[in-house]
């Protein structure tokens, strides 16, 4: 893995672009739209980011969260209205600047046939310190099945993690996001795969982590999102109601009835 990671990385993409700062101050959706093809996915999405808020974005599958998400990844740049750090574009920003500021938890974590204890550090491995990495293990509890490994954090995964179950890989996921100490977090139904005695688990300390960073969390269970400092609600590409989850729910709108469905 050290021979792998010592290897250059070549990103086109960022030839006369620009680093992100690191004393940005907010980010800006401004008109954002993007369509494939005849079909609009995105249309006119406008809201604002201020750092260390933590954003919850909601809504019925199919309404537009996981494209936003993917705008805000840098993994299409074809969309119009802009992506604003302060005053800078996001297309306008390196790629490899920008990720050095970021972390990313997707509903299916990319991992990787080395150990856990690689796979887990692999986005800070210049850095790895073994108390940052316990407090890692812990915000993800990851220890409650890496103490029934053989070799624990030296266990090899297996080729695309087949060794563990989708919620073990997610978690490993949360591990790694926590342990690369980002300014912003991203994450996409990023405790899809947990049954809900595990969420729960990981739901106090995973949103205490959350109150250091600026984070962006879709998430299907509301309850996952309730403690956001603002809640977007999406339908059909369209952001349709802003708050709070206490004023979004007492309003007895989108949110409040799809936090009543969920209740059954």
């Amino acid at each position: 893995m050290q021979r792998t990671l010592n290897e250059p990385i070549l990103i086109e993409d960022d030839k006369g672009k620009i680093d992100l700062p690191k004393d940005w101050k907010k980010i800006t959706i401004d008109n954002l739209s993007f369509a494939y093809g005849e079909k609009q996915i995105l249309n006119n999405v406008s809201f604002e980011i201020k750092r260390g808020e933590r954003v919850g974005v909601v809504g019925l599958s199919g309404a537009g969260k996981s494209t936003l998400m993917k705008l805000l990844l840098k993994e299409n740049e074809s969309y119009e209205g802009e992506i604003l750090f302060d005053d800078i574009p996001l297309r306008k920003i390196k790629k490899r600047s920008y990720f050095k500021q970021v972390g990313v938890v997707l509903q299916d974590t990319e991992v990787f046939n080395f150990t856990l204890r690689e796979n887990i550090t692999i986005a800070n491995w210049r850095k790895h310190d073994e108390k940052e990495l316990e407090k890692a293990l812990n915000i993800a509890h990851v220890t409650d099945f890496v103490s029934k490994l053989p070799l624990g954090l030296e266990t090899f995964i297996g080729e695309k993690g087949i060794k563990l179950s989708g919620g073990e890989r997610q978690r490993l996921g949360i591990a790694r996001a926590v342990f690369k100490q980002p300014e912003i977090l991203f994450l996409d139904e990023a405790t899809s795969h947990l049954d809900l005695e595990s969420e729960e688990k990981i739901k106090d300390s995973l949103h205490k982590f959350l109150k250091k960073v600026t984070a962006v969390v879709i998430a299907h269970r509301l309850t996952t999102i309730r403690e956001m400092d603002k809640i977007l609600v999406i339908e059909k590409g369209r952001i349709i109601e802003s708050g709070s989850f206490n004023e979004l729910y007492a309003s007895k709108g989108r949110l409040y009835e799809l936090w009543e469905m969920q209740k059954f």
